[in-house]
């Protein structure tokens, strides 16, 4: 009987459109979020920007199951888990500084924009701003966003050390225990709080404030990549949540409230993914596969990075224009631009704009080299290497 190899792990993560389209909405979602007062101003009741958990549910969802294909392929190899770990770090470091660097180097042309960045240079430099952020209790216009990237990259450089040197079997327990630390901090933080009107945001943007968010997308990958695909109890977990989840909205438990409201979020993520990974049918599917919603998906990083600033642009091009026919009367014009309606679609068309420069510009070239930091080189044996000189004798020229 003719022996059979043992099949090759796969490094990485097969590509899903309709997982990447959810980053899309994900992004779209903060744009309207942030462009819509009407939801700005729901805080009183319930504010909607808790919803980007689903950011950091989905990225540490993704960001494992590559970790653990890599995994698997070094052990299969005999290659060094040090040597994934650096390669990991390096293709984020490829993915991310670029964009986020341009920006800030952008922002900081501003005399007034960037004066923030100015008096704070190492903070955002070093993806510090959600740290800054809990110190000074104040947001800027145009750097609120930021401490969501901040949170990632801290997330970043511990978490390949943890899928790649914790044992597999003890990662479902180190997650569980992940998901029990971020409850804890947060009620803890609640508790010693002097005046939670103040200090409730800037606890809520810490890292370990979001270790229960990474959690929960990890603990999905892992079953994900173990084959349990057809986690269907889950969305009935969620149903059953929901009227928790109300209770606490309305009855005003802050202490619980603030304790369980992400954990209820990561729950609603991690439901949204699953069904993603087995696939959306009708026009879920249609929309999250769409070569457009696709194509938004692949710049969505530059969107969300840019669609704050892209209001200084603007504004500062209608003012030169109105300057130039100051002898018309642009008033309603003005007017007409500063709509809700019509100001939104100005300011998306004008972060697709930048994003998309960004990524054929600055992004997509410097993302190309990833392919020098491969997560794993399989170790020929002496026979593949003497077929292998042999092959390259007989094709190198005379």
């Amino acid at each position: 009987m003719a022996q059979t190899q043992p099949e090759t792990p796969r490094t990485g993560l097969k590509y899903q459109p309709q997982l990447s389209g959810l980053r899309f909405c994900a992004v779209l979602f903060v744009v309207i979020y942030h462009f819509s007062n009407s939801l700005t101003n729901l805080k009183n009741v319930y504010d909607l920007g808790v919803f980007i958990v689903f950011f950091f549910v989905l990225s540490s969802y993704l960001i494992t199951r590559i970790l653990l294909g890599a995994r698997k392929k070094a052990v299969f190899n005999g290659f060094s888990r040090w040597k994934v770990a650096v390669a990991f770090l390096a293709r984020r470091t490829l993915r991310i500084f670029p964009a986020y660097y341009l920006y800030l180097i952008v922002l900081l042309l501003f005399p007034l924009q960037g004066i923030e960045i100015r008096q704070h240079l190492g903070m955002y430099f070093f993806y510090l701003s959600n740290v800054l952020l809990y110190i000074t209790k104040s947001w800027g216009p145009f750097t609120a966003h930021l401490w969501t990237l901040a949170v990632e990259e801290q997330f970043y450089l511990f978490w390949p050390w943890i899928i790649l040197f914790i044992p597999e079997k003890h990662l479902p327990k180190f997650f569980a225990g992940m998901l029990l630390c971020g409850v804890l901090f947060r009620v803890i933080s609640v508790t010693l709080m002097k005046d939670p009107r103040i200090e409730m945001f800037p606890m809520l943007v810490l890292t370990p404030a979001c270790l229960d968010c990474f959690a929960a997308g990890a603990l999905l990958a892992y079953y994900h990549n173990k084959g349990y695909d057809k986690n269907h109890w889950l969305k009935w977990l969620l149903f059953a949540m929901i009227p928790v989840w109300l209770f606490l909205i309305f009855s005003h438990h802050r202490r619980t409230f603030i304790a369980m409201d992400r954990v209820f979020v990561s729950l609603f993520s991690v439901t949204i993914i699953d069904i993603a990974n087995r696939g959306y049918k009708g026009i879920a599917k249609k929309f999250l596969e769409n070569s457009l919603v696709q194509y938004l998906s692949k710049i969505s990083y530059g969107i969300y990075l840019w669609h704050l600033l892209v209001t200084v642009f603007f504004w500062n091009a209608f003012d030169a224009v109105a300057h130039y026919f100051s002898r018309y009367d642009l008033s309603a014009l003005r007017r007409l631009a500063d709509s809700p309606f019509v100001s939104f679609w100005i300011y998306m068309i004008l972060a697709i704009a930048c994003a998309s420069i960004s990524w054929y510009c600055l992004e997509q070239p410097i993302n190309n080299l990833k392919r020098l930091f491969a997560y794993v080189i399989p170790k020929k044996n002496k026979a593949e290497e003497k077929q292998h000189g042999l092959s390259e004798k007989i094709e190198r020229p005379v």
